[in-house]
C-alpha cells in the first residue's frame, strides 16, 4: 500500500507553530491530534524563527511586530519584578508570624518578668 504525502499550507504550519509558543496546545498534542511527526513540528518550528511563514509580510507590519514585542519584554520584565518583589513580602511575612507564634517556654516567661506577682 502506497501511502500519499500530505502537504500543508504555510497558514497551517504557522497556526500549529503559534498554538505551541503561545502554551494553549503542547507539541505532543498537535502532533497526535494531526498526525504529523514531532520531528517535522521542529522543522516548523525553526522555519517559523528565521521567517519563512512571514514571506508576505510588509516592512510597515515588521515594524509593528517588533514594536509589539519590545512592548511584551517590557511587560514580562514588569511582571517578573513585581513577582520577585511579591514573594519576598511572602516571605517576609511567614518569617513574622513563625517568629510571632513561636511556643514559649518557662524560661523565656522567666526572662520577661511573666507569671504572677
Amino acid at each position: 500500500m502506497v501511502r500519499e504525502r500530505r502537504s500543508f499550507s504555510n497558514d497551517f504550519k504557522k497556526q500549529v507553530v503559534e498554538s505551541i509558543l503561545s502554551g494553549s496546545s503542547t507539541q505532543a498534542e498537535l502532533a497526535r491530534e494531526h498526525r504529523i511527526s514531532p520531528v517535522m513540528i521542529n522543522r516548523w518550528k525553526k522555519d517559523y524563527k528565521a521567517g519563512k511563514f512571514f514571506e508576505n509580510v510588509t516592512s510597515q507590519d515588521m515594524a509593528k511586530l517588533e514594536l509589539r514585542i519590545r512592548d511584551l519584554e517590557r511587560l514580562v520584565g514588569r511582571l517578573t519584578l513585581e513577582n520577585e518583589v511579591l514573594k519576598k513580602i511572602r516571605d517576609l511575612d511567614t518569617k513574622e508570624k513563625k517568629e510571632s507564634s513561636s511556643i514559649v517556654t518557662s524560661r523565656d516567661w522567666d526572662r520577661r518578668g511573666g507569671g504572677a506577682r
